[in-house]
């Protein structure tokens, strides 16, 4: 059965508009392409430019070839001294600059991260075993 165009009249043997969907018609016929993360066959209504059988299988492709190419690295981390060693709290201080907020006093002299009151009192507890 000869090809119609839109208007419903058949194209001229020979013809770009012939051409052009046979061209189609094969390109579908003789998708042997196969998915980049399976490497299972496309299936027949893939387009031409397909790469992958699934968005599944895109997105999971492109994860993996991401990750690959660089450090997964999600918070820097900076060389300091472990201040789990430094000993024990020995008391509450309040923060310089923000007022409300307090840090805890070492051994050593050295200051904790900042906490509020409560969360303070909690870790001193903690270290005296009051808890």
């Amino acid at each position: 059965m000869p090809r119609t165009n839109v208007v419903g009249t058949p194209a001229s043997p020979g013809s770009g508009a012939q051409q052009c969907a046979q061209a189609g018609e094969r390109e579908h016929r003789i998708n042997n392409t196969i998915c980049h993360q399976c490497g299972k066959p496309l299936p027949a209504t893939a387009r031409r430019h397909a790469r992958f059988c699934s968005p599944a299988h895109r997105a999971a492709y492109h994860r993996f070839s991401t990750a690959a190419k660089m450090a997964r690295v999600r918070f820097p981390v900076a060389r300091t001294r472990d201040k789990s060693a430094a000993g024990a709290y020995v008391a509450i201080v309040p923060d310089e600059r923000f007022p409300g907020m307090y840090r805890l006093k070492r051994t050593d002299g050295s200051l904790s991260d900042m906490v509020n009151l409560t969360r303070a009192k909690d870790a001193l507890a903690a270290m005296h075993g009051r808890v």
